[in-house]
């Protein structure tokens, strides 16, 4: 939902599932993380953690 504007049936079409589940998942990190992916803070405050998330991956443990 994040890459998709928003939009619930858009990101559902690209993750070939139905809208409904993407509305419980997105409950569900709502109830795991503290934080609503639907709010637009929320959604910043993902969008960052992903990323770092993702940086942090990427490093390798010889640099």
């Amino acid at each position: 939902m994040l890459n998709s504007g928003g939009n619930l049936e858009a990101s559902a079409r690209a993750i070939f599932v139905h809208p409904n589940t993407v509305r419980y998942r997105l409950k569900r990190a709502a109830e795991i993380t503290g934080v609503s992916p639907t709010d637009p803070r929320g959604s910043w405050t993902l969008q960052v953690a992903l990323a770092l998330a993702e940086l942090d991956r990427d490093r390798s443990l010889w640099h």
